[in-house]
C-alpha cells in the first residue's frame, strides 16, 4: 500500500485519500457519470461494425472493455450506497462485498445497453451522492467490519470516489488501446 503522510496513494492511479474531504466525497460522486458518458457515448456512426462495438472491445483477454468498467462502477456505487447507509445507521456493521469478476459475468455487463448502463451510474451514483450528504460530522468515525478489515466510513467514501477515479482511467486506457 502506497501512503503519503499518512493517507493511501493509489500506485495505479495516483488518487491520494487524504485530500478528499468529507463535503468532497458527495461532489465527486455526482461528477462521475457526466466524465463517463463523454467517453461512453459517443459512437462512431460511419465505422463499418456496430457503433458501440469499440466501447464493448477488450484489448487483451484479462483486461475489462470500457463498457465493462463503466457497468462495474454503476455496481459499484450502488453497492457503495447501502454500505454507507448502513454504516450512518447501525452500530459496528459486519458487511460483505461481491466478487467484481463474478459479478460481471453474471451480468453480462459487455452485453448490456450502453444507454442503459449510464442511466444506471446517474442513478446510483446520485442515490450515493444523496446518502452521503445525510452523513452528520461524528458520523464519518463511524466503523464496519469488512472482508479485508475494519474500515471507517470516511475511508469507505474516499473508496467510492477512488473507484470512479481509478476506473474512469480505466476507460480512457482501454479506449486508447482499443483504437
Amino acid at each position: 500500500m502506497s501512503t503519503t503522510a499518512g493517507g493511501y496513494v493509489c500506485p495505479e492511479c495516483g488518487l491520494a485519500y487524504n485530500p478528499i474531504a468529507p463535503k468532497d466525497t458527495a461532489v465527486a460522486i455526482r461528477s462521475y457519470p457526466r466524465r463517463f458518458a463523454a467517453l461512453v457515448a459517443p459512437v462512431d456512426r460511419d465505422q463499418a461494425e456496430r457503433p458501440d462495438a469499440k466501447i464493448r472491445r477488450r484489448p487483451d483477454a484479462h483486461t475489462w472493455s470500457a463498457l465493462e468498467y463503466t457497468a462495474h462502477v454503476a455496481d459499484i456505487f450502488d453497492t457503495f450506497t447501502d454500505i454507507i447507509r448502513r454504516m450512518r445507521i447501525e452500530d459496528d456493521p459486519t458487511i460483505g462485498f461481491f466478487d467484481p469478476d463474478q459479478r460481471a459475468a453474471e451480468a453480462r455487463y459487455n452485453e448490456q445497453d450502453p444507454d442503459d448502463v449510464l442511466r444506471r451510474l446517474q442513478e446510483n451514483a446520485e442515490r450515493l451522492a444523496r446518502e452521503l450528504d445525510q452523513v452528520g460530522a461524528d458520523d464519518w468515525r463511524r466503523t464496519a467490519t469488512f472482508p479485508w478489515g475494519e474500515r471507517d466510513l470516511l475511508t469507505m467514501a474516499r473508496n467510492a470516489v477512488h473507484e470512479g477515479h481509478h476506473h474512469l482511467r480505466d476507460v480512457e486506457r482501454v479506449l486508447k488501446a482499443v483504437r
